[in-house]
């Protein structure tokens, strides 16, 4: 028999437990929710401090004792599958860990997928039991009430709006001047893809140059904002954070074919610029709300589907507890930017978030249903349907109708089904020619004793045939009739409502004490509510607590994340974070001052409050540098000048379609998910209508989390499981070489010049429409100059008996190509 760890020790290794860098938020997060729960509860009793005797001298409690290994080799190298002993066991390749039983193909993927990252662990020591102190409150900064401050008076003529002052008073302290103000059309560029995701076409161009006035700007942020494109761009931010995806994601990725809905539903709530605290209040118990349309009904409705989107294991465990952790993870870190699910098998170890608290958030969740779709098993016809998915629209769908009507239809097509059965015995009694007979018998005069038997059977056929005939009528009738309600996923209340037992160290059927429904005991509010009704989960409670106008960190988080899009980087840099692991802001004051401005005195108007950012001259800076600021303040934090920032995947897409003349900013009917129905990725679906052209704009591409499509997955499109607010911005030859060589890029760079060798005959005129629809500016003498011998040289170098058209397309097409792939294009001064 192989033994499972036994072999697993090593000595040495010294480099691998030196200190490593802080995990990220999402590291930990992945590390507290699939690694430590496993080895908690497979492991630990014969590998940890705690353990009787430690086997095999391997200890797995701690980042030392994991990385040490032992005998045989290193249990887990950082970076490197296979030299991890760790990995070889649980595959039950060379050695076998749990002795008795391999564990589900998805924990291995999770482990494999942990050591590719770096094997991240925050466990700096041996890790206790289940009892353990959280983190004292009284030092956090982001539970601290939210101050009132007011803007600080300065003698310089610097500052425009309040912002400006906060902004100059804390860079005077420090002796640094800011760089001067963007051009006008670096600030056109910045603020048309900062509020639209788009950039400026030549002719809202000339429009904004055309306009000399002191309210240009202004005039032009109100245009922006008032686009349908607004909450497009705005809309797949929040996307990011609610961990969008339209499939379950995992080793069983099951489509999620409406989740399109929630997604609309998020770009009209933004175009229409619905209070944040109502945005926030309809995700989290938007069903249980008052209405007072059957139309606001069925929007609240899909706003649920904040809840029931996440990636889901179907591969078995404890999936009702799975969800609920996932529900109170996008919560605290989408809202409150807390890691609370940390505290599912143990008290936070950084944060003052006891076990308590978590299961307390769980009970709410567990008593509430979630309707996400049909699962392994396909829902085929609408009952069964029904059952997993949120039928839209109040009133107008009657289940107790539907269900009578359904009773009826089952019970005609039985006799339906008997009456057809009885007519195909009396027809195999029937001659073949029995038409043909029946002709000739009713011209006959006289008829024989046999004939007149025929015709009685020919009777009895045709009255039996007519009979199915007319039941087949009446169930074709009632199903065209059957109600057809439109069908979301989301939440609602489950049948049974109540409070559920801590499950000690996350396992599931481990009860330790109840947890009564509640909050964070962290977070001090006067006159929070209280969930004292038995009759609903407690979401409409739990809503209204996040939403309190006192909170301490629902309105600091969503001002910082408005700041961090706007800027690049947030007051808070760790826009997911403000916990201890979390940095502290750069302007304290500033973003209480914002927080309260919002909450307060904007009526948590999100349009409102952008629009007061990007009026600020601090927003408006040019992104020069500056030697003598650059020496004092490297990272820009004093905000001397604006940060370069490399455009998103989606905006990049977008950008290179729009300069081709490809895009249709219109809105598309549901999604290609919809189109493809109910399945499963890699298990008889057909998922060829993914390879079709898309002309519509990135944020409604199909977010499959198998199948991420490759110009949203190559330029850092966060993953779809994960609540991420801040995208990575990574530069890998992947990147070069898809604007390159993709299809894509070469098929859009030859629709932009076939547009530009539309516009006219001048070539001059051609160049300047170039730069125009790819950078928003002129090209100078020397661009110019560089594009006119390029095509010169093109020119020369064209073969005798090439098609002059062709040739002059194919030279336009490579200096499209050129401009998708400058700096200039994939970045925003």
């Amino acid at each position: 028999m192989r033994y499972a760890l036994f072999a697993l020790l090593s000595v040495g290794f010294a480099a691998t437990i030196q200190a490593d860098e802080m995990p990220s938020d999402q590291q930990i997060r992945f590390f507290e929710t699939k690694i430590r729960p496993v080895l908690v509860k497979h492991c630990y009793s014969c590998h940890s401090a705690e353990s009787e005797e430690i086997k095999g001298e391997l200890q797995l409690d701690t980042r030392a004792g994991i990385r040490l290994g032992g005998e045989s080799g290193h249990a887990v190298v950082p970076g490197d599958v296979q030299a991890s002993l760790l990995i070889n066991a649980l595959r039950f390749e060379d050695f076998e860990m749990p002795p008795k039983n391999k564990l589900d193909d998805d924990v291995i993927n999770d482990f494999v997928r942990w050591v590719k990252m770096g094997a991240p662990d925050p466990r700096d020591g041996p890790m206790a039991e289940v009892e353990s102190t959280p983190a004292e409150t009284t030092e956090l900064w982001s539970l601290q009430p939210i101050a009132a401050p007011a803007p600080p008076q300065t003698n310089s003529d610097w500052p425009r709006t309040d912002i400006d002052r906060f902004i100059e008073a804390q860079r005077a302290a420090e002796g640094i001047a800011p760089v001067a103000d963007a051009d006008r059309l670096t600030l056109l560029r910045r603020l048309s893809f900062d509020l639209t995701g788009l950039p400026p076409t030549p002719e809202q161009i000339d429009q904004f140059l055309a306009d000399s006035s002191a309210e240009a700007v202004a005039s032009l942020i109100d245009r922006l904002l008032a686009s349908s494109a607004f909450g497009e761009r705005w809309g797949r931010h929040w996307l990011d954070v609610a961990r969008y995806g339209e499939s379950a994601g995992n080793s069983r990725d099951v489509l999620m074919p409406y989740a399109w809905r929630y997604r609309d539903y998020v770009i009209d709530a933004l175009n229409a610029d619905m209070p944040f605290d109502q945005f926030v209040r309809e995700q989290i118990a938007g069903d249980l709300l008052p209405a007072d349309s059957k139309e606001t009904s069925r929007r609240q409705q899909i706003a649920t589907g904040f809840l029931a989107i996440g990636s889901k294991s179907l591969n078995g465990g404890n999936l009702e507890l799975d969800i609920a952790d996932d529900q109170i993870d996008v919560i605290g870190k989408s809202m409150l930017a807390l890691t609370v699910s940390c505290a599912r098998c143990h008290d936070h170890k950084f944060d003052p978030v006891p076990t308590a608290d978590y299961y307390a958030l769980a009970s709410i969740f567990r008593s509430t249903d979630t309707l996400y779709g049909g699962s392994t098993n396909r829902p085929n016809n609408l009952p069964d349907k029904l059952k997993v998915y949120l039928p839209l629209g109040g009133d107008d769908f009657d289940k107790k109708q539907f269900a009578e009507q359904q009773k009826e239809i089952g019970e005609l097509s039985k006799q339906l089904a008997q009456a057809r059965k009885q007519a195909d015995n009396l027809a195999k009694r029937l001659p073949d020619d029995w038409k043909a007979k029946r002709v000739a018998l009713k011209e006959m005069e006289e008829v024989s004793a046999e004939d007149r038997k025929l015709l009685g059977q020919i009777k009895a056929f045709e009255e039996k045939n007519r009979e199915a005939k007319q039941l087949e009528a009446q169930v074709a009738e009632l199903r065209q009739n059957l109600p057809q309600p439109e069908l979301a996923i989301g939440v609602r209340d489950a049948k049974t409502i109540r409070d559920w037992p801590i499950q000690l160290r996350g396992e599931k059927g481990k009860n330790g004490d109840v947890a009564p429904r509640g909050f964070l005991s962290c977070v001090a509010l006067p006159d929070p509510p209280t969930i004292t009704a038995t009759e609903q989960s407690g979401r409409v409670e739990l809503a209204q607590w996040i939403t309190h106008p006192e909170h301490p960190l629902t309105s600091r988080v969503i001002v910082n994340r408005v700041w961090h899009h706007l800027f690049g980087s947030g007051l808070v840099r760790t826009v997911d974070n403000f916990g201890v692991n979390g940095e502290p802001p750069s302007h304290p004051e500033l973003l209480d001052y914002l927080a309260r401005r919002l909450s307060h005195e904007l009526d948590w108007s999100l349009k409102s409050l952008i629009r007061e950012i990007v009026l600020s001259r601090t927003y408006q800076l040019a992104s020069d540098y500056s030697e003598e600021a650059y020496a004092t303040d490297a990272e820009n934090r004093l905000l001397w000048r604006m940060n370069r920032r490399r455009l998103e995947a989606e905006p990049l897409r977008d950008a290179v379609m729009l300069a081709a003349g490809t895009l249709d900013t219109s809105r598309p009917a549901g999604s290609l998910v919809l189109k493809i129905g109910e399945g499963e990725v890699g298990r008889g679906i057909n998922t060829k209508i993914l390879d079709e052209p898309f002309p519509y704009r990135s944020v409604y591409l199909p977010i499959i989390r198998g199948i991420v499509p490759e110009p949203l997955r190559l330029f850092d499109l966060p993953e779809p499981s994960n609540v991420q607010g801040q995208r990575d911005a990574t530069n890998v030859p992947a990147q070069s070489l898809y604007l390159l060589n993709s299809p894509f890029i070469l098929e859009q760079a030859d629709a932009a010049a076939a547009r530009i060798l539309a516009s006219g005959d001048e070539r001059d005129d051609r160049l300047k429409l170039l730069y125009q629809i790819c950078l928003g500016r002129q090209p100078s003498d020397e661009e110019r100059a560089a594009g006119a011998e390029f095509l010169d040289q093109m020119a020369r170098d064209k073969p005798a008996d090439a098609d002059n058209a062709a040739h002059a397309q194919r030279a336009w097409s490579m200096l499209c190509q050129g401009m998708f792939a400058r700096a200039e294009f994939r970045f925003l001064d």
